[in-house]
């Protein structure tokens, strides 16, 4: 009998539910698709019926997973805001939040970063998690950019450079917390950690205080 779209779409649902907790528990090259069907009561067909392979199965879980990068995907919201440097702060704050209590996000993001070797057919996945970390740093170098034309960024920090700041604090920190099993607060870690960024980087801060 003919399944409908809706039993389809459940059984696809059930194969990436599965592939999320075995790829987290075994490691994703020592997990088959074999493992995947058995955990998810599935046959090696089913999951073949609906990906082509272990690597496309991986994007679609990636996919499903709403990853910090995600928030920058909306960038004009950012651009358009009067005080960007602020909004920025506003949306990573908002980001670190999100994740901390997002289960299918932590998981994803820990085995892209702590599971995963990107060799072979997974190298196109890296390659595709890539993009969306490059998109999320050209949106917060162009936010700095924008605060630097308008005196909210202190003049002599260099737009590119407070960029590669952010990110790298961002992904470490999450990186940091998942390695650690969740041993200390993110929020808390995160909110230091951004407001003591953010107020170097206000030019009014900066000024203040040198004066």
């Amino acid at each position: 009998m003919r399944r409908t779209k809706a039993e389809a779409l459940e059984t696809r649902s059930v194969i990436l539910d599965a592939a999320e907790q075995v790829f987290f528990e075994r490691g994703v090259s020592q997990t088959s698709l074999t493992q995947i069907a058995s955990h998810a009561g599935l046959t090696r067909g089913a999951i073949y019926w609906h990906f082509s392979g272990k690597g496309d199965l991986f994007m679609a879980m990636h996919e499903r997973a709403y990853l910090p990068q995600r928030m920058f995907l909306e960038s004009q919201k950012l651009l358009d805001d009067e005080r960007p440097l602020q909004a920025l702060e506003r949306t990573m704050r908002e980001s670190m939040r999100r994740f901390a209590k997002d289960e299918r996000a932590k998981r994803v993001y820990s085995i892209l970063v702590l599971r995963c070797e990107y060799v072979g057919e997974m190298e196109s996945v890296m390659c595709a998690h890539r993009e969306g970390e490059d998109h999320m740093q050209d949106v917060i170098h162009a936010v700095f950019t924008k605060a630097r034309a308008i005196g909210e960024l202190h003049a002599d920090i260099d737009p590119r450079t407070a960029s590669n700041v952010c990110v790298g604090a961002m992904t470490g920190i999450l990186t940091e917390w998942l390695r650690r099993n969740e041993s200390f607060d993110l929020v808390e870690a995160a909110d230091m950690t951004l407001g003591a960024l953010f107020a170097g980087f206000r030019a009014v801060e900066r000024g203040a205080r040198a004066a």
